[in-house]
């Protein structure tokens, strides 16, 4: 009788267990919907199918707003930025890193806005300005440790053109130590080899140089992973630049020109 009532009441105990409500799982479907386009024009920004990126991220940023997502908002908008670009777009490209700051500024999303304003840093680099806002600027060059890898690509680039080159080489060095093992991962870094060797390229001496070419090389050996003709075309015109011998700084010249043919008429089918 004992056994009966006891084998009753785990009977009882397994029904309730198995009639409790499971946690609710709530999936905005237009946050799901933002995200899978924008992975879309992320592909199309990768072959420079800049109207395609472009029709993507229009898209992804619809939905965004739909999923009232402000930092999706401005990721959307940056994204747009970048399509627009590519495509040669440059007044329209600033106009969407402006909208991606302002989103994010109200969404309280530092990195999208240190984002944007890297992006539209780069973008402006080299026109015209009223010369307002040094400082603020320079601080646009210092990005916490925990802000996403190409942020910190993004500074190391500005930090490079505007001349702060111990700033560069830090930015560099954090983009390989954040940098992951697939095809992504190796992308930033070849591009953080890449910058590094460009820093030691313009030191005199034999140790600089000598660190210059295990940059380009490591470089190199990345990009034929992770299949980037465009990267690797200017990796070709860095080797090429930096070569003292004639007869070498030629075969590396032929090996630039023929990838660049080939983007060309990729480009053109």
């Amino acid at each position: 009788m004992r056994i009966f009532a006891l084998c009753v009441l785990l009977l009882m105990v397994a029904c309730v267990k198995h009639h409790e409500p499971m946690p609710e799982q709530v999936t905005n479907p237009y946050q799901a919907r933002a995200e899978g386009l924008a992975r879309s024009g992320v592909a199309a920004l990768g072959r420079e199918q800049w109207k395609t990126a472009r029709m993507m991220f229009a898209k992804s940023l619809q939905a965004a707003t739909l999923a009232d997502d402000g930092r999706m908002i401005a990721l959307a908008w940056y994204n747009l930025g970048r399509a627009r670009a590519g495509g040669g777009d440059v007044q329209g490209a600033r106009l969407a890193y402006q909208q991606s700051r302002q989103q994010a500024e109200k969404a309280q999303d530092a990195v999208n806005q240190q984002r944007a304003a890297l992006a539209l840093a780069l973008l402006e680099h080299g026109m015209p300005s009223d010369g307002k806002g040094g400082g603020q600027e320079d601080a646009l060059l210092v990005v916490p440790a925990s802000f996403p890898v190409d942020v910190h690509l993004a500074a190391a680039r500005l930090a490079w053109l505007r001349g702060k080159f111990e700033l560069a080489r830090k930015a560099y060095s954090q983009v390989l130590a954040m940098a992951g093992p697939d095809r992504y991962g190796r992308i930033y870094a070849a591009r953080a080899h890449l910058g590094l060797a460009r820093l030691m390229a313009a030191e005199s001496g034999q140790d600089a140089a000598t660190a210059a070419h295990r940059h380009l090389d490591q470089a190199i050996k990345l990009i034929h992973r992770a299949g980037e003709p465009r990267l690797m075309l200017q990796a070709l015109q860095l080797a090429a630049d930096m070569e003292t011998d004639p007869a070498l700084r030629q075969l590396w010249q032929q090996r630039a020109a023929a990838v660049r043919k080939a983007l060309h008429e990729v480009r053109t089918e």
